[in-house]
This record gives structure tokens, C-alpha cells and sequence, in this order.
């Protein structure tokens, strides 16, 4: 998840409206595992279909991606590819910690004690390689535009973003705005639904706005998300967000306030800084166009492959035909021609 800037940033609540007629990248991974937590069964573990496939991260992405573009958002869903070198200590740390709450879950399992399980469930959830391609060939029947980044999925959006592609990066990662996104869109995926007693709503979060009221630079954000710790460096100890403002207000530079606290300086410091501020994309390849869903193949594969009902499948086709963005195969119409 990144550092996080929540502190130091001013997040305006806004209305799915007020991004119509906006090419949006949306994080996918995060998304998905915001589906596949939220929707568990007794167990903790995520909703499957009859053939105990899990089913909670199409059901989510179907949703959402249809309620986007309903409201007269282009999505464009980016998935991770390559984790950083950088990033393996985390990984290590993220799989050491699962392995610890999958014994936990089964123990709780073994003892017949299910409030347990369904507590630590989402602990130990998986966004496999066979649910990244089903959410993949999902993308395709609904129309929608999707691409692979070489390495993190919010670093190679906001590259595109900050080079005009796409009007904002949509992720609950606060390292979008270290990447350089000029505008993050929190709760993009989760607007409107209900999490501990209160209505989620999309926040809208300006770079530039958040560097003017501090009077700080972007290279100067880079090196006090480091000092609060990335996913590529734990950061220094004790330094949160508003002490760290303080100090790279006062000292300009991660170096120069590392020795004025005597501080070791990381030795890959400009490998770090590089990865958020020349983050790579993959150049030369343009964001594919969105396509009009096809009713057929679209219950095809909800319905007739994975046992969606009825009711489901049609918000979701309802949704698609009023923006126009749904065709039918065995009824055409001129519009088709």
C-alpha cells in the first residue's frame, strides 16, 4: 500500500458525475482485492460458484465496471506486471505474514470455530493468475480497455496520466501521488457502498494542490515518502507524515536530513527516487479503445459459465444500454450497421 500521505492531503468528496466524459486508469489489483475480502462466505473465504471457483472478484468488477460506465467514465484497467526488485522485502514480509494467518484460519477450521475463520479469512486471500485472466477475458466481453504495466500498475498509470492519457489515477495507493499522478481518485470502486456504518464516496486528490499548501516540489514528496516508508524502503524510524513534512521543509533534501538526524542514507537511494519519478511505461503502445459489449457473449460467460442469475446480469446490461454501450447478435438494429 505505499506510504501514506492521508495527513497531508485535503481529499474532496465528489460524485461519480463529476467524472462523466473522463478517461480514468483504475488500479486493478487493489480493486480486486477489495471484492475478494468483502465478499466471503461463512468460512472468511471468497464467494465461489457451484464449482467452488471464486466468483466475489467478477461479481465486483462487473458491478463497478458497468456502474463507471453508466456514469459516462472511460475506465481503463491497469494491471500490475513485474514487481520491482526493490519491492521483494516487502513481498517476502507480505507472504510470511499470510503463512502465519493461513495456520490460524486452518486451526480455527479444524476446531469447528467459523467466527474465527470468517475474522482471518481475508488475511489469506489470493488474486491468483486464473482469477487475473478471468477478470481479463471478463474486461473483454463487457468492452472495456485494459493493460499490463511492465512493473506497478499506479506508477505506470500516473506516468500516462501526468503525460495527458488519462484525466486520474483511480487506487487506494497513496504512492500514486509519489509516481506523479496529478490527480488520485480514492474509493472510485467502493463509491456509494456502506463500510462500517457510513457511505463511501469517491475523493478527488490534486498533486499539485497538495505540493502548493505545503510548499514542497514533487522530488521533494519522493524523498519524504521514503522517509515515511514505501514499499521499496522502510523508511526512517519515527518519522511519520507531518514530522517528516517539517523536516524536509526545513532541510530540502532526504540526505540532508538523514544527517541531521544521524541517519544512515540508503545506499540505492537514487535507484528508489528513479523508480517513482521515472517510473516505466510501456512506450510506444497506445491505451486500446473501449468496444460495445456484446449481450450474447456477455451471458455467455456470467451466466452460462459461471452461474450469475438473471437479476445480476441484467443491472449490469441495463447499465451498458443507457449510455449506448450495449449491442445484441441475434437482434441488430441500425445502430449496429
Amino acid at each position: 500500500m505505499g506510504c501514506n500521505l492521508r495527513d497531508l492531503a485535503k481529499a474532496e468528496s465528489i460524485n461519480l458525475s463529476d467524472l462523466s466524459g473522463e478517461r480514468i486508469a483504475v488500479d486493478v489489483f487493489l480493486s480486486a482485492y477489495q471484492f475478494i475480502t468483502a465478499m466471503t462466505g461463512q468460512d472468511g473465504r471468497p464467494l465461489s460458484d457451484s464449482n467452488s471457483r471464486p466468483v466475489a472478484h467478477l461479481m465486483g468488477f462487473l458491478d463497478r465496471a458497468t456502474i463507471l460506465i453508466a456514469s459516462g467514465i472511460e475506465p481503463v484497467f491497469v494491471f500490475d506486471g513485474k514487481p520491482p526488485d526493490l519491492k521483494r522485502e516487502t513481498l517476502n514480509d507480505r507472504r510470511s505474514r499470510k503463512d502465519v494467518a493461513r495456520a490460524k484460519w486452518e486451526h480455527a477450521m479444524e476446531s469447528g470455530d467459523l467466527k474465527a475463520a470468517k475474522k482471518i479469512g481475508p488475511q489469506i486471500a489470493e488474486y491468483t493468475s486464473e482469477m487475473i485472466q478471468e477478470t481479463k477475458d471478463l474486461f473483454d466481453v463487457l468492452g472495456v480497455s485494459w493493460i499490463v504495466a511492465p512493473m506497478e500498475a499506479e506508477g505506470a498509470a500516473a506516468v500516462r496520466a501526468r503525460n495527458g492519457e488519462m484525466h486520474a489515477v483511480a487506487t487506494q495507493d497513496w504512492d500514486a501521488l509519489l509516481y506523479g499522478a496529478p490527480i488520485m481518485i480514492r474509493n472510485l470502486m467502493s463509491h456509494g457502498t456502506k463500510k462500517f456504518g457510513r457511505t463511501l464516496t469517491a475523493e478527488r486528490i490534486v498533486l499539485n494542490d497538495l505540493l502548493d499548501e505545503h510548499g514542497i516540489t514533487h522530488e521533494q514528496l519522493v524523498d519524504l515518502g521514503i522517509m515515511i516508508g514505501t514499499d521499496f524502503h522502510p523508511g526512517f524510524k519515527g518519522v511519520g507524515p507531518k514530522t517528516g513534512l517539517k523536516l524536509i521543509k526545513a532541510h530540502g533534501t532526504l540526505e540532508a536530513v538523514a544527517e541531521v538526524k544521524g541517519i544512515e542514507v540508503p545506499h540505492n537511494i537514487e535507484e528508489i527516487r528513479n523508480l517513482f519519478l521515472n517510473h516505466p511505461i510501456n512506450e510506444g503502445i497506445d491505451l486500446p479503445t473501449p468496444n460495445r459489449a456484446v449481450e450474447e457473449r456477455i451471458r455467455e460467460f456470467v451466466q452460462n459459465q459461471r452461474g450469475f442469475s438473471e437479476n445480476r446480469t441484467m443491472r449490469a446490461l441495463d447499465r451498458l444500454a443507457s449510455v449506448g454501450k450495449l449491442r445484441s447478435e441475434s437482434k441488430p438494429t441500425l445502430f449496429d450497421f
